[in-house]
């Protein structure tokens, strides 16, 4: 059952926000002229989802966050496999220029978050709620003026709402909470821990979908303010990106075989860690990736 927000509620976010005064109308404008052919999908392809690891690992890197150091220069893992994850592309032509992953919560592998709040997250799952995790996001910094989070971020509001999602979850780096807070309108969702394998501390965010457009409109319906998000997130209106935006429901698609069987050769220890129920299911949807005899020719060596 969906929460109801109270007037005290809407009025504190409403307050908040003229506190904050959100005068970043940049954010929402279309500065899209100068990328070659932008367009935004779900990654299908091998290079698609090599590209889309690439920019995470080298972004990651650039702050940190890589503490283990790996030829191959891709960040990956279990979760970015399974056939119900969604990893967001924005595209330049033929070029990976920004990235965001959903992950959804599956019985078998729950989600990368468990690893600091399981217990907040079995909250929601013993009211039945669909809960999804946001990781993996990666914009270089030459990309960041273009706005491509924020289209992302469009697409995937989108996408959330066909596969019916309850709850967005989401771990971010304390410096940025007020941004995912003021922008995504997240909330806390549990306190701030230390996340060993970025080698930094992480709060947990969360977005009760069933509510998020009836806030979103609340807080900036009427407004006075220079950025309308709930126009710029509600609405298909961008004909530059806006067209690619069409979900019909949740996704359950496996890597093709050139694509699974490349990825558990450049990082089989990823196999390494799974139990044996989770090794039995990745067996039946990756098996001829995993155990043929014919050997693919490796397109991308893994060296430096």
């Amino acid at each position: 059952m969906a929460e109801k927000v109270s007037r005290e509620e809407r009025v504190k976010a409403i307050e908040k926000r003229r506190t904050i005064r959100i005068r970043r109308s940049s954010l929402t404008k279309n500065q899209l002229d100068d990328i070659d052919k932008p367009a935004i999908k779900i990654a299908e392809t091998l290079d698609e989802y090599r590209q889309a690891f690439n920019v995470v690992y080298k972004e990651y890197d650039l702050v940190g966050y890589i503490t283990k150091p790996h030829p191959a220069q891709l960040h990956y893992g279990i979760h970015s496999l399974l056939p119900t994850t969604c990893v967001f592309t924005f595209k330049s032509f033929h070029d990976v220029i920004s990235t965001l992953t959903q992950v959804q919560d599956t019985e078998l592998f729950g989600l990368p978050m468990d690893a600091l709040y399981k217990p907040e997250i079995d909250k929601l799952r013993e009211q039945g709620r669909t809960v999804a995790e946001i990781c993996a996001l990666a914009t270089p910094s030459e990309g960041r003026w273009h706005n491509l989070l924020m289209f992302l971020g469009k697409a995937y509001f989108q996408y959330a709402l066909e596969a019916k999602i309850n709850d967005i979850l989401i771990m971010v780096n304390p410096k940025h909470v007020t941004f995912y807070k003021a922008i995504f309108m997240f909330e806390e969702f549990a306190e701030e821990r230390f996340y060993g394998p970025v080698g930094a501390p992480a709060v947990g965010l969360r977005i009760n979908y069933d509510i998020f457009w009836e806030k979103l409109e609340e807080t900036f319906k009427d407004q006075e303010f220079e950025t309308d998000l709930y126009t710029f997130f509600r609405r298909i209106h961008n004909a530059g990106v806006d067209k690619y935006m069409k979900f019909s429901g949740a996704r359950n698609i496996p890597l093709d075989y050139d694509a699974a069987r490349y990825f558990f050769q450049v990082r089989p220890e990823i196999l390494e860690s799974l139990n044996p129920a989770q090794m039995a299911y990745i067996e039946s949807v990756y098996h001829k990736a995993l155990y043929s005899a014919e050997d693919i020719e490796m397109r991308y060596p893994v060296t430096v």
